[in-house]
């Protein structure tokens, strides 16, 4: 039975004028059909090879998939994911990073139109076990990304890049939360976008730090672009604190295509609307370049020409 649930949930309920303690999402739990279940387990200082998980529905109307990774002590893996969504698909990765193990999470997120794509991540870091995310939020559909890591001995880190690009009606719902447990630990986190047309965009960032994690280190920042007349951004920058020697900072840049820009491209023979594709692909784009990785590279690549294609098609359309 489909029910609506509540997702990407704040720590700490806060903004309640806003509305963005959390989402609301239609959902059918009992009738969601099981894909592919992953585990891999890398050894104590093994430098494993890049690994692969692909995650997509086949076409019933409500499914779930799952990577479960643990990397030892000492060790070193890759991870590149790929989540496409026809019908409504949750994926879920669980993550835990050893004693001075590093691990890289590079992850492709793109619903298609009517879709709705739910993608959780849980991580959890030991001593100086480090862990480095990428998130590249593209495609038609509603996405509701959902990210919570612990940071749990002492010298662990967290560092998360995130980019999206939204157009049409299309809604991106960020919940991003680290806990800082040990001490001097690290987080660093930072999210850069552009909302079209009618686009809306939340995105929660928590940083908390819990008691006896003095000496912590915590940074957000995101810039937003608009570049739409009816597009609806919410950032909410929360910090949580019950430990004295931390230092926590937050920062968020939200504007239009300015005067000065807009002249820039125009003398250049750019007109509006192409300067404004060509700023909406930057943040994305970014990233593709941070990957470095030439297969992620081209799924990304073609997802965002089919995103900025299918607006332009809609908008002339509507000429």
């Amino acid at each position: 039975m489909v029910n609506t649930v509540s997702i990407d949930r704040l720590p700490a309920p806060t903004w309640n004028r806003l509305r963005v303690n959390d989402a609301s999402v239609a959902w059918d739990a009992e009738n969601t059909v099981p894909l592919e279940d992953m585990r891999l387990t890398v050894a104590p200082g093994e430098k494993h090879p890049p690994v692969r998980f692909e995650l997509v529905d086949r076409g019933d109307a409500y499914s779930s998939g799952r990577l479960r990774l643990a990397a030892a002590a000492g060790s070193e893996v890759t991870v590149f994911e790929r989540c496409t969504a026809v019908q409504n698909l949750l994926g879920q990765v669980e993550v835990t990073v050893g004693e001075n193990a590093t691990v890289r999470l590079v992850q492709l997120l793109c619903p298609e139109q009517g879709a709705v794509l739910r993608h959780e991540v849980r991580v959890q870091c030991g001593q100086k076990g480090q862990f480095q995310m990428i998130t590249v939020l593209l495609g038609t559909g509603d996405v509701y990304a959902d990210q919570q890591a612990q940071l749990l001995g002492d010298g662990s880190g967290f560092t998360a890049d995130m980019a999206y690009l939204a157009a049409g009606t299309r809604r991106v719902d960020i919940n991003l939360a680290v806990d800082h447990f040990g001490r001097d630990t690290t987080s660093v986190i930072q999210a850069d976008g552009a909302l079209l047309d009618g686009a809306q965009k939340t995105f929660r960032g928590t940083i908390d730090f819990k008691r006896g994690s003095s000496g912590a280190v915590g940074s957000e920042n995101e810039t937003v672009l608009l570049l739409g007349d009816r597009v609806v951004n919410k950032t909410v920058p929360l910090i949580l604190c019950a430990e004295e020697n931390v230092d926590g900072s937050h920062g968020a840049t939200i504007g239009e295509m300015d005067e000065d820009t807009r002249f820039y491209f125009e003398s250049r023979g750019i007109d509006r609307e192409t300067a404004e594709s060509m700023l909406a692909r930057a943040a994305v784009e970014r990233l593709i370049r941070l990957a470095g990785d030439n297969a992620f590279a081209q799924a990304a690549e073609g997802k965002l020409e089919e995103t900025l294609s299918e607006r332009e098609e809609k908008r002339h359309e509507g000429l």
